[in-house]
């Protein structure tokens, strides 16, 4: 019984901690201009400074798929599926953070 009762936990707490509603939160200038819902597939785009910023959305992960700025340091930063890593591209004045209910991973440190 303690066991069954166990197992019951640990399953609802894996899948309440793996649905979480996530929502993308982008700012332009440190104005929000556009919220994603990520679990709908897409590409957005949004008025950088420099440019169009084309942002994509796939599998509950985001990612700035192209941009103009002298180095491409958002876009080769890759795909980001956890509230605690934003996207900022500083030449092109956009911040992509994402916003989590019940996002409780908790990174000490990111390795690539």
């Amino acid at each position: 019984i303690v066991s069954i009762a166990l197992y019951g936990s640990i399953r609802f707490l894996v899948e309440t901690s793996t649905s979480s509603q996530k929502v993308a939160v982008v700012t332009y200038k440190s104005k929000e201009v556009l919220r994603i819902d990520m679990s709908k597939d897409g590409t957005y785009v949004v008025d950088g400074t420099l440019g169009d910023v084309i942002i994509e959305v796939k599998a509950n992960k985001i990612r700035v798929q192209e941009e103009t700025s002298p180095y491409n340091i958002c876009s080769i930063q890759g795909w980001v599926e956890y509230a605690k890593i934003p996207i900022v591209c500083l030449p092109n004045h956009i911040m992509i953070m994402i916003e989590a209910q019940g996002d409780d991973h908790d990174e000490d440190i990111t390795v690539r």
